[in-house]
């Protein structure tokens, strides 16, 4: 479904937004990036405190002006027809918002009547953030009726993302609550594997994001060395590139 081309942008989103520590920084990020696959006019990546009300000091809007943003979050949040997912959710999910509802009760909410047509954004499909019945955060893109509402390859490639996604939100909270979360993902990997020091050293430089060269000149190395560190630890992981490596970590 997807051309090499795509799949390679996927890997470099993913192995960039992996290095992200930074709860607001990973929501501009996902914004910004994820308009190269797809295109969407207005959106949102929320993060949600522990009664499931928007942190705004970690959220991101991008497209809404500020009187749109104060709208949403004082008011239309609370009769979002998201909200009906989040009961249901245990771990992290893809949707559209015309399969939550049928067309003709979605239409007939307050909040697509009040909020949605008014902004002229009638489509609308994200991930629920969510991990052991915990939902974290939200992304939601809409759309305009120019670009029509979201495709199946749009979901697939949100379903590509999704765990992705889950792995980073919870991470930059672990790491916000004062944790060292991808640290210790990092050296239970190394101990799982059997990775040797150097080769736990080379992971580290990767799990950061950076590149075969770099990693060369910081450990004082040739690059086909590194090159080849970097094949035992792909080898003994069972891995074929650096994105599903960095999956690897930060799922255990």
């Amino acid at each position: 479904m997807l051309k090499e081309s795509e799949w390679n942008t996927i890997n470099s989103i993913l192995v960039d937004f992996y290095t992200v520590d930074d709860a607001k920084v990973l929501a501009s990020k996902t914004l910004s990036v994820l308009r190269l696959l797809i295109p969407f006019s207005k959106g949102y990546f929320i993060f949600l405190d522990k009664q499931k009300r928007i942190s705004k000091d970690l959220s991101v809007f991008l497209g809404f002006d500020e009187k749109a943003v104060a709208k949403y979050v004082e008011t239309y949040y609370d009769k979002d027809y998201l909200q009906y997912l989040y009961s249901l959710t245990s771990e992290s999910i893809v949707y559209k918002d015309s399969s939550i509802l049928s067309d003709d009760l979605r239409t007939s909410t307050e909040f697509y009547q009040l909020f949605l047509e008014p902004a002229k954004i009638p489509f609308g499909a994200g991930i629920v953030i969510a991990k052991n019945k915990d939902v974290a955060a939200v992304f939601n893109m809409f759309r305009g009726e120019n670009l029509g509402d979201f495709s199946d390859k749009d979901m697939y490639i949100l379903n590509i993302l999704r765990k992705h996604l889950e792995n980073m939100v919870f991470n930059t909270i672990q790491t916000k609550n004062g944790g060292n979360q991808s640290e210790n993902s990092l050296l239970r990997m190394a101990g799982d594997c059997a990775l040797s020091e150097r080769e736990t050293d080379v992971l580290r430089l990767i799990a950061e994001g950076r590149s075969n060269t770099y990693i060369s000149e910081q450990i004082h190395v040739s690059l086909s060395t590194v090159k080849k560190h970097v094949y035992n630890i792909f080898n003994k992981a069972g891995v074929n590139s650096r994105a599903q490596l960095l999956t690897t970590i930060f799922t255990r």
